[in-house]
């Protein structure tokens, strides 16, 4: 049984109420997984918790509904991942009138299969649009490798894995997001597959095998691009910053899968896709703070000078985190020497997309105290994707998570973000492709 593995998903948490927008009885049939912030909650008469996770109703405690991980929870276990559960929500099915039937009940199965033929509708036009457009525009689909990944893989599965195929559909909706990011039925719909998707994904990880190895793995890439991508479900009026925890919990958790399955599928597609090019993965190598790069990399390519990386040691740390700091940094001085235009743009793209799989999972501890240190680190690798941002499945995660976390630290830090912040303002499109613009 893989026991450290992190299932997460978007962390969207904390939605003050749900959207106050005018949509059709169809959509409005859908289910809203979103969550009310505490701070509205305290402000409002106490209501009985409906959407609670399965542990909180177990305890008959209070439970705060943050998906996919709830607060007590996380205080309560040391794995709270492995314990947390919510229901899956799905729309109501229609009823089935009785002999003797009132216009109530009438109604009700009407509105129902309403709703089952709006959601059977989504579900169409989704993978609809993963299939003719999706697919195409996914990481290295240029590639013969990728093709046989988006193209023919992916779709394989998800016919064969109910948990995939749902991941697939969120995919599609958070790719039609991109182009309508206010479409309400779109956000509503990439919850509602996600949850679907994580629901059926944690069932198979108690006891991964030949049979649903490939599944989980292809599933844990999936869910790893909507967490990246959650900014956008969150419409209009977004609710305060949160850090991206089910992110990189999710991404660290893919890689415990790429080792704990690879018996099972070194020969698949979606492992020669991860595999290729195993210079692509850099790797974190201790090194002193004077060995970091400080304006100009190998490659020649110049950035905005950064302070933190010849004045962190000087700050008040513990001697236990001083290494996890270091390794960190060290890691992220591999990515800062993989931009620039000695190469093609689609494989800096790849490089950068591992992001976080190098950083040590102490250091994510590290954010969730709220250390400000580890959120100015985080930030940096962040503001690296705005050099690279062209792709739908990148554009706009720089801007949201660095100008995020900048709000979540204090007066004190904010020397420590400029450099992040000025990225956002001055990166220019990297790549062989771009050498002469």
């Amino acid at each position: 049984m893989l026991k450290s593995v992190i299932v997460q998903t978007i962390d969207c948490p904390h939605f003050e109420t749900y959207l106050q927008v005018q949509i059709s009885p169809e959509v409005s049939m859908l289910p809203f997984p979103w969550e009310t912030s505490g701070e509205q909650r305290t402000q409002k008469p106490h209501r009985k918790s409906r959407l609670g996770c399965k542990v909180c109703k177990a305890r008959k405690i209070k439970c705060d509904e943050r998906r996919p991980i709830c607060g007590p929870c996380i205080k309560r276990f040391p794995n709270p991942e492995e314990e947390c559960e919510f229901e899956v929500l799905s729309p109501p099915l229609a009823r089935t009138p009785s002999s003797a039937v009132s216009p109530a009940s009438i109604a009700d199965s009407i509105t129902g299969s309403i709703a089952q033929n709006a959601s059977r509708a989504m579900e169409l036009r989704l993978f609809h649009h993963y299939s003719t457009t999706t697919c195409h525009t996914m990481s290295l689909c240029e590639e013969e490798a990728g093709r046989e990944m988006w193209v023919v893989a992916v779709p394989t599965i998800a016919f064969e894995h109910p948990y995939v195929y749902s991941a697939v559909l969120a995919i599609a909706a958070g790719h039609l997001l991109s182009e309508n990011p206010n479409d309400v039925s779109l956000q509503t719909a990439t919850y509602q597959y996600i949850d679907e998707s994580l629901s059926g994904y944690r069932n198979e990880l108690a006891s991964i095998t030949s049979e649903n190895a490939l599944a989980v793995f292809t599933a844990s890439i999936l869910l790893g691009i909507n967490a990246r991508l959650r900014y956008r479900c969150l419409g209009c009026n977004p609710p305060q910053y949160t850090l991206p925890l089910d992110y990189l919990h999710l991404q660290l958790g893919t890689k415990e899968i790429y080792f704990e399955t690879d018996q099972y599928i070194r020969d698949s597609s979606v492992r020669k896709f991860i595999d290729m090019r195993p210079d692509l993965r850099p790797e974190a190598r201790p090194v002193s703070f004077e060995m970091f790069p400080m304006n100009v990399n190998r490659n020649g390519f110049e950035f905005p000078h950064d302070p933190l990386l010849s004045s962190w040691e000087l700050l008040p740390t513990s001697p236990e985190s001083v290494s996890i700091y270091a390794t960190t940094l060290a890691y992220l001085s591999e990515l800062r020497e993989s931009i620039g235009f000695h190469e093609e743009i689609r494989w800096i793209q790849r490089r950068l997309a591992w992001l976080v799989h190098g950083i040590p999972r102490e250091f994510v501890g590290f954010l969730e105290e709220g250390d400000p240190l580890a959120i100015v680190i985080m930030s940096r690798f962040y503001a690296l994707l705005k050099y690279v941002e062209e792709p739908w499945w990148i554009r706009g995660t720089a801007d949201f998570e660095v100008r995020g976390m900048a709000s979540l630290v204090g007066d004190e830090w904010n020397w420590a973000m400029e450099w992040p912040l000025k990225v956002l303002d001055v990166a220019v499109k990297v790549g062989l492709e771009n050498r002469d613009l």
